[in-house]
């Protein structure tokens, strides 16, 4: 058995990694063309052009690895049925199922593979990608962040809002900072300084002025010595990760995201799709194998240029059905973790379907 299971994975081996290799290699063929009609227009030196073209590659290995995976399942067992290899093994006693473990398995270990790659790689490129490119449009220095703002609720229903021109990520620095507190919907103090500083304390300023609004009187403090304490909580590491955008975030950060954000009931909605979508699409690397391998050992004969067209039509159907469900859940017509899995659950109700119909017809 395990002599069968080795030579089942060396049949899918050869044709997974050309699918993988050419898909991917298209894709970073269109953000290559991309980067470079971008650079034209800022006049951007070529080491810099090929490492905006890096940080592209994370993003398009993940699309290659799903359609890879489809393409392997099409063209090695179907190579392998239609030279009655596959037949030989179920007359020989071999069931359907332990054909088609191997396959499953290895689609199983790709999904897992492509959700790390999404998660560790992926949100770090594509946040470094647009830092490069505010770099090179404003000729301003990395890693700093223009026109912060946040809205943090308290428990007991209070709000403090933070805004602040520039944030200094290396420095841990605010500059020309404005905190207003507001409880039961009255504005009860306001904090402006030059800057807002972190410490082993927290969040601290050195000089600024403080404005304590009572409902007779507006009272102010200037404060020009020792450190005073800001109330605002959030910590460096939390500030870079509310300024990022959700496809610059891995699944834990967008979460966590949504649960300390206020925003509105819209984009709620997108980034809960986006958020969903995180687990969905890797999956599609398992939603092939089940769709490719009752289709690859079908009895009749295929020419590879078959497979390879059967493969792009799936594709094809999967982009759209993820379309219609990112455009459903957006909308507000099916929940949100609905539409981010419309495509997984469309295509692979009908591989599963056509997988135990097969295994059935089979046993």
């Amino acid at each position: 058995m395990r002599i069968i299971t080795k030579y089942l994975l060396k049949e899918l081996l050869g044709p997974f990694f050309f699918g993988f290799l050419a898909f991917s290699g298209m894709f970073l063929g269109f953000s290559l063309v991309n980067v470079i009609q971008w650079a034209e227009a800022y006049q951007v030196p070529l080491f810099t052009v090929l490492k905006l073209w890096i940080y592209c590659f994370p993003e398009n290995m993940a699309y290659g690895i799903y359609i890879g995976m489809l393409l392997a399942t099409l063209l090695g067992l179907g190579r392998m049925t239609s030279h009655s290899e596959t037949i030989a093994m179920q007359a020989g006693g071999m069931s359907f199922l332990r054909i088609a473990t191997p396959v499953l398995l290895t689609g199983a270990i790709l999904t897992v593979g492509t959700f790390f790659l999404n998660e560790a790689l992926t949100p770090l490129a594509k946040h470094a990608y647009r830092e490069e490119q505010a770099f090179l449009r404003h000729d301003k220095p990395k890693g700093i962040v223009e026109e912060y703002f946040y809205a943090e609720r308290g428990k007991n229903g209070s709000k403090r809002l933070v805004y602040a021109e520039e944030y200094h990520a290396a420095e841990e620095r605010f500059i020309n900072v404005m905190i207003q507190e507001i409880e039961q919907g009255r504005l009860v103090r306001t904090l402006k300084s030059k800057e807002l500083l972190w410490g082993n304390e927290g969040w601290y300023f050195k000089d600024g002025e403080i404005f304590t609004y009572r409902e007779d009187a507006v009272i102010p403090v200037r404060v020009t010595a020792g450190r005073n304490p800001s109330g605002f909580t959030k910590t460096p590491a939390e500030v870079i990760r509310l300024t990022r955008r959700p496809e610059e975030m891995n699944w834990w950060e967008l979460k966590w995201y949504l649960e300390n954000t206020k925003m509105s009931t819209k984009n709620r909605r997108r980034y809960e799709v986006q958020l969903h979508l995180k687990t969905a699409f890797p999956f599609a690397c398992f939603v092939f194998a089940l769709l490719g391998t009752p289709l690859a050992l079908q009895s009749q004969r295929r020419t590879s240029s078959a497979g390879l067209g059967i493969c792009l039509l799936n594709v094809i159907f999967y982009y759209l059905f993820m379309a219609l469900g990112t455009f459903l859940g957006q909308s507000g017509a099916t929940p949100p973790w609905l539409g981010a899995w419309l495509q997984n659950i469309v295509i692979g109700g009908y591989g599963l379907y056509l997988f135990l119909k097969k295994a059935l017809y089979l046993s």
